[in-house]
């Protein structure tokens, strides 16, 4: 059996629909603006446009990562795994109907499906709220690194020191950080660096676009996708990928 392509469809901010070896993951899902939390960039996919899901992962409770409302209209809820970085938000998830839901620690590997195993990675930041990143790795030996709310170089490195390269990377650009205090996600100076330390041939930038609404006022940016294509250098494609559509990698 020829092996298949991994295919990347990014939805909002970081939330993304992968496909690795036909089995659907959703990440960090955000499907429902609130008048105080707007997108800042069109809603790529609604729930009905999405396939049957092989698992759910979330990052961090922050609501554009962790919509709880916009997940009560996800189907399958008894067969759908959730994967959270921490158990009270596990048992916000099970009130909203899902019975397959676990908090997963750094360190740990899950096989989400036959011959697909997922990684759970140190962050290196728990200041803020629990935050957790995901490896996740193919039976053809495909490996995919999704960051969500990454904000420093330094995890990657430690990451890379024990793991294999990856193929692709998902990191944040937008260098989120509040009016005062540090940076919550990287620029797209970090995600560069990041997915150079982690050998990916390709990043996909996520967690680009910022809102404007009353929480965006506290806040500020400090880059976009754009400046992470003019970082990279020759050995690192940055692939600038528009919500909703569905971009295939390949070896």
């Amino acid at each position: 059996m020829s092996k298949q392509p991994i295919t990347v469809t990014r939805i909002v901010n970081s939330c993304v629909l992968l496909e690795l070896d036909g089995h659907a993951i959703l990440t960090d899902p955000w499907f429902i603006e609130r008048w105080w939390l707007r997108r800042g960039e069109p809603l790529g996919l609604h729930v009905a446009d999405l396939p049957p899901l092989t698992a759910v992962v979330i990052t961090n409770v922050a609501t554009n990562h962790f919509d709880l409302p916009g997940m009560r209209t996800l189907p399958a809820k008894d067969t759908t795994p959730v994967y959270v970085p921490a158990p009270n938000m596990a048992r916000r998830v099970r009130a909203q109907g899902f019975r397959r839901v676990e908090a997963v620690n750094w360190g740990q590997t899950r096989e989400i499906a036959p011959g697909l195993s997922m990684f759970v990675v140190p962050s290196g930041r728990t200041a803020v709220w629990p935050n957790n990143a995901y490896a996740f790795t193919t039976a053809g030996g495909d490996r995919v690194f999704f960051g969500g709310e990454m904000d420093d170089v330094e995890p990657l490195e430690r990451y890379r020191a024990e793991h294999p390269p990856v193929d692709l990377a998902l990191l944040p650009v937008n260098g989120l950080r509040p009016l005062l205090g540090p940076r919550l996600v990287m620029g797209p100076r970090q995600a560069v660096a990041g997915s150079s330390v982690l050998g990916a041939k390709v990043l996909v930038p996520v967690h680009d676009a910022h809102g404007h609404d009353p929480l965006s006022r506290l806040f500020r940016t400090t880059g976009t996708a754009s400046d992470a294509v003019a970082l990279a250098g020759p050995d690192l494609r940055v692939v600038d990928l528009p919500t909703g559509e569905r971009w295939k990698f390949t070896q």
